[in-house]
């Protein structure tokens, strides 16, 4: 394989340092591991349990799985950062 040709270790870690550098937080003071910012950080949970109602239409994962994933990962967001649903939210 020529140099150039297909991704390498080299170019993977570039992207991966870019995709950081998108999160990264503008204040670099404290230096520590936690500096980067998260993208469902401000998540309200009405909202994502208003977006969540996509599931209720059968043909929603078909015509738009992009969005389906990104609702199921603002659930786990939730659900990770210890939000409780009760049994009304949850169904």
């Amino acid at each position: 394989m020529a140099e150039g040709d297909g991704l390498t270790m080299n170019n993977l870690l570039s992207e991966v340092q870019g995709a950081l550098d998108k999160f990264k937080l503008e204040d670099e003071g404290t230096g520590g591991p936690g500096d980067y910012y998260s993208p469902y950080a401000n998540l309200e949970k009405a909202a994502v349990l208003q977006e969540a109602r996509c599931f209720h239409d059968p043909t929603a994962v078909r015509e738009s799985p992009r969005k389906c994933c990104t609702v199921i990962a603002q659930l786990l967001h939730l659900t990770n950062t210890g939000q409780y649903m009760n049994s009304a939210e949850a169904t």
